[in-house]
């Protein structure tokens, strides 16, 4: 009588098996906690301070900045000027291809410094803004600020506008503001 092959997969391959999918799990919860994934996004409207801001105009894709940051950093130092708090000033949208977009890196200062060459700076003036804060990863946080904004200005009827301004706080907070207007043909 012929003998009956067995085919299943030996016990020793499915733990390993289970371990492997239980291990990938896993560090996708740890991969998204630490990008706070699910970390809210606060909203507030409101007037924005006039910024003073030191920089370096960048063209090309916004995701190549912090060597700018340094050199502004450095520049600044060099000239006495203490860099206060790191931003971007994200001249351009999504409707401009990234090879094209404009964005201003660089650092809030004080308005009475003096910015030597080749750094340039600009007053961004007072302006009603939506601020969307959030406490993580900036890839993370400049999504959900930016749909999270774009939600509350649809649903309250207003229209939101460029530039937006990036501030990057020390304590790992990021604001995110978008200069605002009430859309009246509703």
């Amino acid at each position: 009588m012929p003998q009956k092959l067995d085919l299943s997969p030996p016990n020793s391959f499915i733990i390993a098996i289970i371990i492997a999918l239980l291990m990938t799990i896993m560090g996708s919860a740890v991969a998204m906690w630490y990008l706070r994934t699910f970390a809210q996004t606060e909203l507030k409207m409101g007037m924005s301070a006039p910024y003073h801001i030191a920089y370096i105009l960048n063209v090309g894709s916004y995701d190549n900045i912090n060597g700018i940051f340094e050199k502004v950093a450095r520049d600044l130092r060099q000239a006495n000027i203490e860099p206060e708090i790191p931003c971007v000033l994200l001249m351009d949208g999504n409707s401009v291809h990234a090879s094209k977009r404009r964005s201003k890196v660089g650092y809030l200062i004080s308005s009475r410094a003096h910015v030597p060459a080749p750094l340039e700076s600009e007053t961004l003036p007072e302006r009603e803004v939506l601020i969307a804060t959030f406490r993580g990863g900036a890839i993370t946080g400049s999504y959900r600020g930016y749909q999270a904004m774009k939600a509350w200005a649809e649903k309250y009827g207003y229209r939101l506008s460029l530039p937006a301004l990036e501030i990057y706080q020390h304590d790992g907070v990021t604001e995110y503001q978008l200069g605002i207007s009430r859309v009246t043909d509703r």
